[in-house]
């Protein structure tokens, strides 16, 4: 695509780039390709802006446009919230001093059809539900151009998490009734350990989760493993048997003795795994491998033993090496909300706000955006979202709550976050974050064509091929979970971000 963009437009005015026309196909109405041209300067448009009313939507007047000159099309690449009004709009447009005429023509719309002398009546409101056409001209019509007008309103709510109505697969066991399962991922594959009914153990690994096409395998243990210890580094899998003791395996179907005993496996921090040791009544903090350097610690009198989340690992601006945390847990009868975070050489009680007492809760690294106070910008965020848990009292949470600060504060998070009724209650899942590759075009109809180029902006892997982008989008794979009776949920539920299914604004 060709762009023209004369040089004294304002960019703010005049935001002309390809990844906001490329957005147009994500989630809005269709629109045939036009062949390319070169509009004159003198009737080119350059600012497309929308009077400020708040009683249609807060900051309406920083909602962000673009100009394609090369398909003569203005729209906002962002789309307004589901629901926006957008019959009586007032649009704030400039174009060269060389316009004589300058109309607007609507039509097919909800309240309004009907022509505007935009020169003479800037300030009348526009019908956007319908077609909307502006035409410029110079003196007597010896240059003019058509450019086709657009308010985009997003078809569902962006800020919602999604879940499939129903399981998109059952666990990938070799029986019915599994009784137990640990989901986890090792380099590019993600493994499941499954306790049959039996009494035997399958273990199975896909590289693709939203394919549910499994590899199984029977694992025969010469030990009798704890299933929700199951740990995997880059390389290697870990699992502590119901002695304690540890074991490492490179692909789950032959484990060996690492020497090490402890009451609780952490979670995997690089190459290493954490873990929890006891001697004499007392617990310390251990590691294996160990470095020839560590000398152990003796835990916290509040360090959790049993019940802890899934330990994450994160970097971030203020951090020169990884940190790894994990949230809530259980001792001696004690339940606990708070965050510990581990840098790799000290750990400590990170929570500034904790969560109510939960144990075996599910913490999945996400997204979620927000907006600028004073413009209709949304801006990434990365965040922790807590799932499911087993509260205090024994009852199974329900509500899912979001920290925006890697576990130093939790908040409830928004109703749109909320799970759904038909996902069932759960505590103990695994969750996996797989992403599915996507594709949108500024045609007519979806197509699929070579990929010329690629590129990487913060998180989203996207190619780009004229007016068709591919991009992927990060799905949630929620694995088991064990509801309040204390069954094995023997299912596979998936969720993903509304707006993360929206061709990527670049």
């Amino acid at each position: 695509m060709k762009l023209l963009k004369p040089a004294h437009i304002p960019m703010r005015l005049a935001p002309i780039f390809l990844g906001a026309a490329i957005a147009l196909g994500a989630c809005n109405a269709d629109k045939s390709e036009e062949p390319p041209y070169e509009p004159a300067v003198s009737v080119a448009v350059q600012g497309f802006s929308l009077t400020a009313n708040s009683k249609v939507l807060a900051n309406l007047d920083s909602v962000y446009f673009s100009i394609d000159l090369d398909h003569a099309v203005i729209f906002n690449a962002d789309s307004l919230p589901v629901g926006t009004a957008i019959d009586k709009l007032v649009a704030n447009i400039t174009f060269p001093a060389a316009v004589t005429s300058a109309t607007i023509e609507m039509t097919d719309g909800k309240t309004r059809t009907g022509v505007i002398d935009y020169k003479e009546s800037p300030k009348d409101s526009i019908d956007f539900t319908g077609n909307v056409r502006l035409i410029l001209a110079t003196e007597d019509n010896a240059l003019s151009q058509t450019y086709t007008l657009k308010v985009n309103v997003h078809k569902m709510v962006a800020d919602s998490l999604m879940w499939d109505k129903a399981a998109i697969a059952p666990l990938p066991s070799a029986a019915p009734q599994p009784k137990e399962q640990r989901t986890v991922t090792m380099a590019d594959r993600t493994l499941t350990l499954v306790a049959e009914a039996d009494g035997s153990y399958t273990m199975a690994q896909t590289a693709e989760p939203a394919s549910a096409r499994w590899q199984l395998a029977t694992v025969n243990f010469p030990f009798t493993p704890q299933v929700r210890t199951l740990t995997a580094t880059s390389q290697q899998l870990y699992i502590l048997a119901d002695t304690g003791d540890l074991y490492t395996s490179a692909d789950g179907s032959q484990w060996s003795a690492t020497g090490a005993n402890w009451t609780t496996l952490i979670g995997a921090f690089g190459d290493a795994v954490l873990g929890i040791r006891p001697d004499a009544g007392r617990y310390y903090h251990d590691t294996y491998p160990r470095p020839a350097s560590y000398t152990a610690k003796e835990i916290p009198a509040d360090f959790p033993v049993d019940g802890l989340s899934n330990f994450n690992t994160f970097t971030s601006a203020w951090t020169t090496e990884p940190i790894g945390n994990f949230t809530g847990g259980e001792r001696q009868g004690r339940v606990y909300g708070d965050t510990w975070a581990y840098d790799g050489y000290s750990w400590a009680k990170i929570s500034n706000t904790p969560l109510p007492e939960m144990q075996d809760l599910t913490v999945v690294p996400y997204f979620n955006y927000r907006q600028t106070a004073t413009s209709w910008i949304q801006t990434e965020f990365s965040v922790l979202l807590a799932l499911g848990g087993r509260k205090a009292d024994g009852s199974v949470n329900r509500t899912v709550y979001l920290s925006y600060d890697n576990g130093v504060n939790w908040m409830k998070a928004e109703s749109l976050l909320q799970l759904p009724n038909y996902v069932p209650s759960f505590y103990a899942a695994d969750a996996v974050v797989s992403t599915t590759r996507k594709e949108a075009s500024l045609g007519a109809h979806w197509q699929n064509r070579a990929n010329t180029k690629a590129y990487d902006v913060r998180r989203i892997h996207y190619f780009v091929d004229g007016s068709d982008v591919e991009w992927d989008c990060p799905y949630i794979y929620l694995y088991g979970g064990m509801d309040a009776s204390g069954h094995l949920n023997p299912q596979v539920w998936r969720a993903v971000l509304a707006r993360l299914t929206f061709a990527p604004l670049f």
